[in-house]
């Protein structure tokens, strides 16, 4: 194997680890962000029915899910 094909066969296996990991941390990034939207929902109804001032319930209709 000469000097140019061990260099190209580096390069190339460098290439597939970072391939690999921005893949990974796209993939990480998206499970945090819909595990946050949840995390939202959650926190919006909680204020929301804590309120005890206002019935919310009567103009909400997703409250009840």
């Amino acid at each position: 194997m000469s000097e140019a094909e061990k260099k190209l066969s580096k390069r190339r296996n460098h290439i597939k680890q970072v391939t690999n990991v921005n893949r990974n941390h796209a993939d990480m990034m998206k499970a945090e962000s819909i595990a946050r939207h949840e995390r939202s929902h959650i926190q919006i109804r909680s204020e929301v029915l804590e309120n005890r001032q206002i019935d919310y319930k009567i103009h909400m209709r997703w409250l009840e899910n």
